[in-house]
Parts: structure tokens; sequence; C-alpha cells
């Protein structure tokens, strides 16, 4: 079968992959559409990325939806022509992290790590564990169920720093990640979300996702004091992963707020201890998503409880994954979520 591989830096290839039967307790799915995250591109721009270096499977892709076309022994509740999603982040089910419900913090080797550990979704089959496959209900529209794992980790941004939809809420950065915070943030009950983003096909973006008020980000501190009817937002979420965003954060939150940092950065943020303890903040960072999380986003999609359709800005075929991650890197102004699909 058709893969694209991560050869090196900004580097990816077509390669070809057996297309092997699933073995006991694993799911064999067609892929239906496969979403680029921004953690995939981190890997792509860096200088020595780990796949290359062969740490980790060549074969990206773990936001996919697909039909189960086969499935392995012992695999109970699966049918083939099923409709679902991959839950990469499943867990193992038995560690004491999973235990508490905390499957984004498991660290047991094969509890999940489609396109991490074992190959993704930038393919035209992938296979994984049963836990890691949730059915959806049949009609179900696989594009948009794409978008599970990224709305997910949203939802658990959101859920982690406690957001109440009467709160003023900051959100910094409007790629996928800020923009389906928006989306979730409204499907909780939201009103006062105001988005802070540089790029106007990204802002154009956030407002099309349901942002009361979106800014540039010298605007920031102004806005939110005026949107809160005070001295700034309860909760700020970072979703650029970049120490300016962060400090954006600090900038619009009130005293007592909580900062959420859900975007993933690899620069460190000098953090202003006098001034956080003054105005006691609280700093949150966040990983993924617990496993109940995924589910109950994966169905929030599939029964059309939320939109998530302003994120996806473009369809391409298997083929052209190398060519998508090349204009992402270039610019990602109006280029917010890219599908990947075999049917394209």
């Amino acid at each position: 079968m058709k893969a694209a591989a991560l050869k090196g830096s900004r580097s990816m290839a077509m390669i070809e992959l057996p297309d092997d039967d699933p073995g006991p307790g694993q799911v064999k799915l067609r892929v239906a559409y496969c979403g680029i995250c921004g953690s995939d591109m981190h890997e792509y721009e860096a200088d020595n990325p780990p796949r290359a270096l062969g740490f980790l499977n060549p074969v990206m892709g773990h936001e996919f939806s697909g039909t189960v076309v086969a499935v392995g022994d012992g695999v109970e509740r699966i049918a083939t022509g099923t409709l679902a999603v991959g839950n990469p982040g499943a867990g193992c089910g038995s560690c004491a992290f999973c235990a508490q419900g905390r499957e984004n913090l498991c660290r047991v080797p094969g509890g999940g790590g489609m396109g991490y550990a074992i190959p993704g979704a930038y393919a035209e089959f992938v296979t994984m564990p049963q836990r890691c496959v949730v059915p959806l209900p049949a009609g179900a529209d696989l594009r948009a169920a794409a978008l599970t794992e990224p709305f997910a980790v949203a939802r658990h941004a959101l859920i982690a720093g406690r957001y109440r939809p009467g709160e003023t809420l900051a959100v910094i950065g409007a790629g996928p990640i800020g923009l389906l915070t928006v989306i979730a943030a409204r499907q909780m009950g939201g009103s006062k979300i105001i988005v802070s983003e540089p790029l106007p096909g990204r802002r154009a973006a956030a407002e099309r996702a349901g942002a009361s008020d979106v800014i540039e980000p010298a605007q920031l501190i102004d806005v939110s004091r005026k949107v809160s009817g005070g001295e700034g937002a309860e909760i700020s979420v970072d979703c650029s992963g970049l120490p300016a965003g962060i400090a954006s954060c600090v900038d619009a939150t009130v005293r007592g707020g909580r900062i959420v940092i859900a975007g993933v950065g690899e620069q460190p943020f000098p953090m202003d201890i006098l001034r956080s303890i003054i105005n006691e903040y609280s700093y949150l960072a966040v990983l993924g998503y617990s496993r109940q999380e995924f589910i109950d986003s994966a169905m929030m999609i599939a029964n059309r409880g939320v939109d998530v359709s302003p994120v996806i800005s473009d369809v391409v075929p298997v083929e052209g994954t190398p060519d998508a991650f090349a204009r992402l890197s270039a610019g990602r102004d109006e280029l917010c979520k890219v599908l990947v699909s075999p049917d394209a």
C-alpha cells in the first residue's frame, strides 16, 4: 500500500508498505481522512527529526477516520464495515495512570502510538489495537470525524482549566487547536471568546469558528479588559507554543485567573515569578486527552452536536502529502487543517 514517510528535515517521500492482515486483537481500517497535525509539522521542520534517525516510525498521521476492513482473532464488538476513528492516545488500559482515567499520561509501550511507535495514517490503511478504535454511528461524516483527535485536545484544555461558560476566555493563536478551542468553548455554552492572532487569514477563520472578538496581538490587553468588564479574562489558553504567546496569556488574564498552556513548543518561557505570585496566577500545562474525552468528542462530531468544518481548509490525496507539508511549512495563513485522503 502507498504511504508518505518522513525521510529527513523537510523531506518526505512516498513509499510502499506491506498490506498485511491484522494480528490478534488488532483492527485494520481503510483510511478515509487523516489530518496533518502541528506536531507532525514540528518534526518535519526539525533539523534532525527522530523518525529519520530511526527512533520512531517514519509514517506519521494520528488524526484519522476510516472504515473497518478486517479484524484479528479475539476482536469483539467491532465488525467489518463499521465507521470508526482511531485514538492514538488510548493507553494500555492497565497501568496506574490508565486506572485513574488519565490515559494521556500512559507510558507503557504499545498503549496506542499510531503515527509514533507504529505506522500512522498518511497511508491507504492503518492497523491498531482494538482499544484504540472508536466505532461511529452509521452515516457519520468521516471528513469531520477526522478532527476528533485535535478537538479532544481542545476540549481537554478547557476541561482541565475548569472553564465555565460565563467566563471571558482568551485564546492565543488561531491555528487548528486554537480554532477548535473556540468551537469547544461555544459548544460548552461560552460566548465571550477573544482570539489573538497575527495572521489575517487565520483571524478570518476564528470569526467563522464563532469567536466574539478577533484581534491582533497588540490589542489583546485593552480588548480583554473591555470584554470582561474588568481587568482581564478569567482563563486564557495558549495555542501557539511560543513564549510570546504564553506572555500574552499573562497580560490578558485577570488576577487569580488561570493560564492553560496547550500549544506545543520547544523554547523555554521566562516566568516572572514575582508577578505570578502577586497576581496568584494558576499555570496548567496540558497533554492530549483522556480516553473518555476522546470518545465524547467523537460522538459530538458524529452526532452533529458540533460543527468543526470551519477548521478544514483543504483535502489532498495520499500522494499529495509531501507537497501539503511543504505548503504548510512555507506559509500557514490561509491553510488551517489539511486532510489527507486516499479518495481525494
